[in-house]
């Protein structure tokens, strides 16, 4: 979102803390990508980054100004001095500029499998060793 005074705030948390609450309108980007993400954004007179507690913000300000040819501005004390002064938090993957594929997630993690399937799949999985021991096709050598 662009600020009308043409200011844009960018979020450097990862994905999942992005999600859970940022400051409304600011934009998510992943700082090792944010050559890429400067492209989803809009145009800026301001730039202003923040991230969970403002350090990564700070360590990604000279190869922002190296990419915008103008240095950042930082949100001091990140997003969590943000949400310590009681103000209001935006929920969601609201603007990406990067694609948040910066977390691994395991198989059963953000889906809606039932229980059931999440226990079908483990024992399958443990299953896996007695049925490499019965099959005599492989060169395997089950310890």
């Amino acid at each position: 979102m662009l600020n009308e005074d043409g200011t844009v705030l960018v979020d450097l948390a990862l994905s999942p803390e992005y999600r859970a609450g940022h400051i409304p309108g600011a934009w998510f980007a992943i700082r090792s990508r944010f050559r890429a993400a400067l492209e989803r954004l809009p145009r800026f007179r301001r730039l202003v980054l923040t991230s969970p507690d403002g350090a990564l913000a700070r360590f990604a300000a000279a190869e922002v100004e190296t990419l915008t040819g103008a240095a950042p501005l930082l949100l001091d004390g990140g997003t969590a001095a943000w949400k310590g002064a009681g103000l209001p938090l935006e929920r969601g993957a609201t603007h990406p500029a990067s694609d948040p594929d910066d977390v691994y997630k395991r198989p059963y993690e953000g889906t809606d499998n039932s229980l059931v399937a999440m226990q079908g799949y483990i024992d399958w999985e443990l299953e896996l060793v007695a049925q490499l021991e019965r099959d005599g096709t492989h060169r395997f050598r089950v310890i």
